[in-house]
């Protein structure tokens, strides 16, 4: 009984452990990010670290439907409930020149009118910086209200533009 409270005791004292990032530039330029602070001679920068938990989480995926070459039947169609409000705010993207994904993304928008900025990461070191806040591991990087998608999914992205406020 003793040894099971021990591992429980053990087990909740590292979960509830809170975890800092740090990050340093050593002198050969290279970037240093560690859960431990940096040597004493090196100028240490504090890293705010995000959870999926402070964003919206994913859509659920829908199942593909199967094709078929049937003809349609005149039935009549099934009523959609009505959306709860599009949302009206701008899209951020965070892209860089060469990113096919970025290209489709961006045409996406255009053709239905959605507004968007785009920063492209290579060019602009303020955006490279919010992207690396925001957890960016590729790009495209799309933010819709509170809601993060890496990569680009039409489905997705609409889904997120009817569920955001």
């Amino acid at each position: 009984m003793r040894a099971l409270l021990a591992i429980i005791t053990l087990l909740l004292s590292f979960s509830l452990a809170g975890a800092e990032m740090y990050q340093w530039v050593a002198e050969d330029g290279s970037v240093t990010f560690k859960d431990t602070p940096p040597p004493a001679s090196r100028k240490r920068k504090k890293v705010k670290v995000y959870n999926d938990s402070d964003f919206a989480p994913a859509p659920p995926q829908q199942p593909a439907t199967a094709r078929s070459d049937k003809k349609p039947s005149n039935a009549a169609p099934q009523s959609v409930p009505p959306r709860k409000g599009r949302f009206s705010g701008t899209v951020e993207m965070y892209v860089t020149e060469w990113c096919g994904y970025c290209k489709q993304a961006k045409s996406y928008m255009n053709s239905r009118g959605i507004p968007y900025v785009a920063y492209d990461i290579e060019k602009d070191s303020a955006a490279r910086q919010r992207h690396k806040e925001l957890g960016g591991r590729g790009v495209p990087l799309i933010i819709v209200g509170t809601n993060k998608m890496s990569g680009f999914s039409p489905e997705t992205l609409e889904y997120y533009l009817n569920s955001s406020r």
